[in-house]
């Protein structure tokens, strides 16, 4: 039997997990992710409740919370973060700042501004997470954005 220091096994432990997960994934995988976090967070309810099966969302699509591209060139009034270098950089395509919808609700929301999308977001436990991550400042910042893929990596290196 081989040990963790050989082959594989030494490459594919917690600590290169969590660097493999800090910036761009690939979308299917990144779509499989949220879906368990999406189960971890329903678990953690009343008890009682199936699971939702990967396919309960129809046409399952990537939501970026903050748009790739700045809404009408004005990201700050839009409720995000200035679109610099940084913000461009690591946050805009992170786990952080993904959200799995539905294809139809993904093109309704498309690119609005933030409290569109924040009043959109009551159909699932993630939806609900980011409501409450950003009710009090009705902003959607870097540190949101953060402190949300902190929760989702600590999640999949736990329990995935």
């Amino acid at each position: 039997m081989k040990t963790t220091t050989e082959w594989w096994y030494a490459y594919w432990n917690k600590v290169e997990l969590d660097k493999a997960l800090q910036g761009w994934l690939q979308p299917a995988t990144a779509r499989f992710l949220l879906w368990k976090y999406e189960n971890h967070l329903q678990s953690q309810g009343k008890s009682g409740y199936a699971l939702s099966r990967f396919d309960a969302v129809i046409r399952p699509e990537l939501e970026h919370i903050a748009p790739q591209t700045p809404t009408k060139g004005e990201p700050v009034a839009a409720g995000y973060p200035a679109y610099d270098d940084e913000f461009r950089n690591q946050y805009i395509d992170c786990l952080g700042n993904y959200l799995l919808l539905s294809k139809s609700h993904n093109c309704s929301v498309g690119n609005s501004p933030f409290l569109d999308k924040q009043a959109s977001y009551t159909h699932t436990a993630q939806q609900r997470e980011i409501q409450g991550l950003s009710a009090k400042s009705n902003l959607w910042s870097k540190q949101m954005i953060s402190d949300r893929k902190a929760s989702i990596i600590e999640f999949i290196t736990e329990y995935l």
